[in-house]
């Protein structure tokens, strides 16, 4: 059966089969019995080290999901997902905010790989997955044309953030 991911926040669907709260923290602001998850499975999301790590940066990105790809190796919580997948279509449902650069994607690649079939997702992965989805381009745009990259007088990229804080351009918080 296919693989989905949905954030835990939008509006459920029949066609999403079984729900999967793919995070190890329960979803902010949301109440239990409106969440309608039919399974919450912790144990496949990052440990709590990875996550705090990773942060949701970009530039993170590419090491997070080889180190996330990693933990999922050895997680025999993975091969319940997986058989669990093998019967019902699968909805995994993340908090995150980041709709392309989050976790879900790569769990969702990793069972779509062990099941041999393809996951239902709009971000390329290293598993060959379709892009399908405009957000999901932002990170290949210009960040000069974006206007999220400084320059100082001598038209050298400025420095904008700290490496340990993460980014929170989408939101436009300041740190």
């Amino acid at each position: 059966m296919p693989v989905k991911i949905k954030r835990v926040y939008d509006e459920p669907d029949k066609a999403d089969g079984l729900r999967v709260l793919v995070d190890r923290l329960w979803p902010r602001g949301l109440a239990k019995d409106k969440a309608r998850v039919d399974l919450w499975a912790k144990d496949v999301a990052p440990s709590g080290e990875l996550r705090k790590w990773f942060a949701h940066r970009e530039d993170r990105w590419e090491d997070f999901q080889r180190r996330y790809r990693a933990e999922l190796a050895e997680n025999a919580a993975l091969d319940e997902l997986c058989a669990r997948n093998e019967k019902h279509t699968v909805t995994l449902l993340y908090a995150a905010r980041d709709e392309c650069i989050n976790h879900a994607r790569v769990l969702a690649a990793v069972i779509a790989e062990r099941s041999g079939r393809h996951a239902e997702t709009d971000q390329p992965d290293e598993g060959a997955m379709e892009v399908s989805s405009p957000p999901c381009f932002l990170h290949e745009l210009d960040p000069a044309w974006l206007e999220t990259e400084r320059r100082d007088d001598s038209g050298e990229t400025a420095d904008r953030e700290s490496n340990d804080q993460p980014s929170h351009k989408k939101t436009g918080r300041s740190q």
